[in-house]
């Protein structure tokens, strides 16, 4: 199993909360995640909400690729916001820049927030994210001459697009699948999926594992070159009555999710939601249980689950809202006390980036 933590660029407090710089914050935790010996990182990309302050992927993804040694990732790029032929030149420029160590994530976008305000039809959404991801493996594809695209939402004639990326034919694709639909659809296609289940039990988890590995071998897709990947909150503490007091913030997080999801806001001038408690929200008990927190013995338990199910690459979310000091010190316990002893418990060296596969 690969280690790829996801700095999600999460404030869920006002802004006046927070005293050092989020874009300091979070270069000091991809540093630490490098020298700790995780396996990559993930970056998001969201616009105009206070809840992730991350409207450019690609810049963040440079701006620490530049720092650390491990690959580093948009997960996603939502691709209904721009032009592919756009995209194409931008993800090629940013894999040319970190020297072919970027990952590219893609997906529709989640908040509908966003689409409302940037005028583009929600309803659509989907359409268009699988139109543009055809144009992009079309134009990466053909190395010697340009192409020519007519569809429902993109048009043009006979274009080439420059720069080249530097991984052939383009860097590895992850596809953000939520449900049984998209997650089949993605893994027959042959990408990596990427799949986060939030607060929701490991019985969910198990069912994507096992409707990815079922859709993967039947199109005739190798276990390990074509990986699942799942985000989970992570924290690690010494006790667990410590590493209980991480429950309370991640309550605060799913608040603000759904009430941005939902259009169910209690929202400031600044656009800042406020995380009043919700009607159906998991009790204190549950969110411990469906993280991966506790002591290191209690993360390694936990840890094992994934594994056995078929999980190719944890995305550990460390600053899903606690205080950044917090966040460094969760890392540093995880790396020493649950990654590297996991990875002994299975005689395992470090292992690197997915490769990239070919849709099919």
């Amino acid at each position: 199993m690969e280690f790829a933590p996801f700095l999600s660029h999460m404030r869920i407090f006002e802004p006046e909360h927070y005293k050092m710089s989020l874009y300091d914050e979070k270069l000091a935790e991809a540093k630490l995640a490098d020298a700790c010996g995780f396996d990559a990182l993930w970056v998001p990309e969201h616009h105009l909400i206070h809840y992730m302050q991350a409207p450019n992927g690609l810049i963040l993804s440079v701006f620490y690729g530049k720092e650390v040694s491990i690959p580093v990732g948009q997960m996603v790029n939502i691709l209904a916001y721009r032009h592919p032929l756009l995209v194409a030149g931008e993800v090629a420029l940013t894999d040319v820049l970190l020297d072919g160590k970027f990952m590219l994530g893609v997906g529709k976008g989640a908040y509908e927030y966003e689409f409302e305000r940037l005028n583009i039809p929600f309803d659509k959404a989907n359409d268009q994210f699988l139109e543009s991801l055809e144009v992009l493996e079309k134009v990466w594809s053909r190395e010697d001459e340009g192409v020519t695209y007519s569809g429902e939402h993109f048009k043009f004639e006979n274009t080439y697009v420059w720069p080249r990326p530097v991984q052939k034919p383009h860097p590895p694709i992850w596809y953000a699948a939520m449900t049984p639909p998209s997650i089949a659809f993605a893994a027959e296609r042959g990408y990596h999926v990427a799949n986060w289940p939030f607060l929701r039990p490991m019985s969910f988890v198990e069912s994507v594992a096992k409707s990815f590995h079922e859709c993967r071998e039947k199109a005739g897709h190798a276990r390990g070159e074509q990986k699942l990947g799942v985000m989970r909150p992570v924290y690690v503490a010494e006790t667990e009555a410590e590493a209980r007091k991480s429950v309370e913030r991640m309550l605060m997080n799913h608040r603000l999710s759904q009430r941005i999801r939902s259009y169910d806001m209690n929202i400031d001038s600044r656009a800042y939601v406020t995380p009043d408690p919700l009607d159906d929200e998991p009790s204190p008990d549950e969110v411990f249980e469906n993280m991966i927190a506790g002591t290191p013995e209690q993360c390694l338990e936990k840890l094992a689950k994934y594994d056995a199910i078929g999980v190719d690459q944890l995305l550990p979310w460390f600053d899903f809202g606690m205080e950044h000091d917090d966040v460094m010190r969760s890392m540093k316990l995880f790396a020493d006390e649950v990654m590297e002893p996991f990875r002994k418990s299975r005689s395992l060296s470090r292992p690197g980036p997915a490769k990239a596969v070919k849709a099919a």
